[in-house]
């Protein structure tokens, strides 16, 4: 390093204790400040939406598609009844957990939730929903959504609904193993 040189160990060292470095002799000014009093809260968090309520959002529409699903399997007559019927009651008891787990005042969607006249707004037609699902493919919809939980569960910040999350993805799990053997 010449002289008149800071290093960057420094410039960091300085600059996480809240202080501003400057350096005439370089021609350099470097100035950091760091508040590391809001790590682990989201209130600093630049956007309307939190990570946190992108992944319920998330989490939320792939729920509403879970119940489509089961829904439409249950009308064809695809598989046990007893069976589906108790498996869907537990994926809307998912889906009215979630919706909870929102942060007052946000919505499920991003949209807004009235249509003309403040009539709730008809979800977004989805045209794979279209489509009947055998067991098997209940059974691989399920397993999929189970090992999505574990990563949607270490997205989230906080704990309480990362707990929530894995809890839905352990039972989504139980689903799986039902419908295996059904």
């Amino acid at each position: 390093m010449g002289q008149g040189s800071v290093s960057r160990r420094t410039v960091l060292g300085f600059a996480v204790r809240g202080f501003a470095v400057t350096s005439v002799a370089s021609g350099i000014a470097v100035t950091g400040a760091v508040g590391l009093s809001g790590c682990g809260r989201t209130d600093w968090y630049p956007f309307d939406v939190t990570p946190d309520v992108s992944v319920l959002r998330s989490l939320i529409r792939e729920k509403e598609r879970m119940v489509v699903r089961y829904e439409a399997a249950l009308e064809d007559g695809t598989g046990p009844a007893e069976l589906l019927e108790r498996l869907l009651e537990q994926h809307v008891t998912h889906l009215d957990s979630l919706v909870d787990a929102l942060p007052e005042g946000v919505g499920a969607s991003g949209e807004p939730s009235a249509g003309p006249e403040g009539e709730p707004s008809p979800p977004p037609e989805d045209p794979a929903l279209d489509a009947v699902l055998d067991l098997a493919g209940l059974r691989a919809l399920t397993a999929a959504a189970t090992s999505a939980r574990l990563d949607q569960a270490a997205a989230v910040t906080d704990p309480a609904l990362a707990q929530l999350i894995s809890g839905i993805g352990a039972c989504e799990a139980g689903h799986a193993h039902l419908l295996a053997r059904a």
